[in-house]
């Protein structure tokens, strides 16, 4: 047993000896070949980056600048933006105290007519706690001008409260706001009085979601309290996690509290917790749409860089047929011949990924800390889907897709290279040799 594998590993090595000195019999060939299959591997990485960094950026303003990776609403809030359709406090309450490691961060909505000067124009009145907020989004570190500061401006000339507000950058731009402006807002308020306010400008904000940014207003809730008379409640619960795996098991454990709660204090409309991809079906769609189309262009990159090893290793049988006659009429089965060729097949796909890798991680880490500058062209950044992405286009590197990336060029140049290999055990040496 012991002689029968040591003449196999002997066996083996000697092919890979073989193989290895056959490959660099014609190093111009072979660099070529290595080239297109490395060139090959090194695109798809940079294509893969970049989408990964689009993907990423997806995900980042789902989750950390807007909405928080989870939201609560009542059914009425989500159909048609029911004022009244508010979730009670004391449930708020119950579910940020028995979920200390969970952030929640309380929205009110309302829409109105603001002025400034000889200008007006509708609104979307968004209505925040700076402090709770800051620990679910990033949206206040989101600024153009002026500073994230929502409180009450101290004057003593005025019998009632001037607050600071932020504004939304489309909407800055069509009203001629700037940092210091005055903004009337007039609603209707909870009671079915008229809701009047005059409030401060205090901030203009990058933009950060098409609607907001043409309409939105950013408030305090103590201020949107008192322009709409409206304190039994909230209108959304963003919420923020640490751990995404855990999103499933949180978004169920929150809505078993919800219905038990509910049950408790004989709440009979309807609750809903959604998660981003809920809230944003197109922004789902797309990211898993993102990642069908990197797998079906990475084999088509790979499938083309691929032709330059099937024209290697038919040029390599061709030239070499005389030889292979000699090794088989020694007796050298034709297997072992066959095996002999995917070595070399082998040899260059491995030398090809690192060549590949080693280029793509270069151009990949390039990309990621730089990234490719569109504020010359777009100094918003633009408008996909729905989503703002900023105007510098960043890559993001996922070794795990990296290495899917070198394992699909393996297989498909092996896969390339095995059709005409297969001819070796056709080969009949009296033919060959005459």
């Amino acid at each position: 047993m012991n002689t029968t594998s040591s003449a196999l590993s002997t066996r083996i090595n000697t092919l890979f000896f073989i193989a290895w000195r056959n490959l660099w019999r014609n190093k111009v060939r072979s660099a070529l070949t290595i080239s297109a299959l490395g060139g090959g591997l090194a695109m798809l990485i940079l294509y893969v980056a970049l989408l990964d960094g689009m993907i990423k950026q997806m995900s980042d303003f789902a989750t950390n600048i807007s909405s928080g990776v989870m939201q609560v609403h009542r059914e009425k809030f989500v159909e048609d933006q029911d004022l009244y359709a508010t979730l009670p406090w004391p449930l708020i309450e119950k579910l940020q105290q028995d979920n200390p490691s969970i952030k929640f961060s309380p929205r009110l909505y309302a829409a109105g007519l603001g002025s400034v000067a000889e200008n007006s124009s509708g609104l979307l009145i968004k209505a925040i706690d700076p402090e709770q907020e800051s620990q679910v989004t990033t949206m206040l570190t989101h600024l153009r001008a002026g500073k994230a500061d929502l409180s009450a401006i101290d004057s003593n000339t005025q019998d009632y409260n001037i607050y600071d507000v932020i504004v939304g950058a489309t909407f800055a731009k069509n009203m001629d706001i700037k940092v210091g402006s005055e903004l009337v807002i007039v609603s209707q308020a909870a009671d079915g009085s008229i809701a009047n306010g005059l409030f401060n400008v205090s901030g203009i904000l990058k933009p950060i979601e098409p609607v907001f940014d043409r309409t939105g207003v950013l408030m305090s809730i103590i201020s949107f309290q008192e322009l709409m008379v409206l304190n039994n409640g909230a209108h959304e619960l963003a919420i923020q996690i640490t751990d995404f795996k855990d999103l499933p098991n949180v978004q169920s454990e929150l809505t078993a509290q919800i219905n038990q709660w509910q049950k408790i204090n004989a709440d009979k409309e309807k609750i809903v917790v959604k998660n981003w991809r809920e809230l944003m079906p197109a922004v789902s769609d797309m990211i898993e749409a993102s990642k069908a189309a990197t797998f079906i262009l990475g084999f088509i990159m790979i499938g083309l860089a691929s032709m330059g090893m099937l024209n290697t290793t038919i040029m390599s049988i061709f030239e070499r047929k005389h030889e292979f006659g000699i090794l088989l009429s020694l007796g050298m089965g034709k297997y072992w011949l066959l095996l002999m060729v995917m070595f070399e097949a082998v040899f260059i796909s491995i030398i090809s990924g690192i060549f590949g890798c080693l280029l793509g991680l270069a151009g990949a880490w390039w990309l990621q800390e730089y990234g490719i500058d569109l504020s010359a062209y777009m100094p918003d950044g633009f408008d996909y889907g729905g989503i703002i992405f900023e105007p510098i286009w960043r890559a993001h590197i996922n070794y795990d897709n990296i290495l899917l990336s070198a394992l699909l060029m393996f297989f498909i140049s092996l896969l390339a290279s095995l059709i005409p290999s297969w001819r070796t055990v056709k080969l009949k040496p009296v033919e060959v040799l005459r």
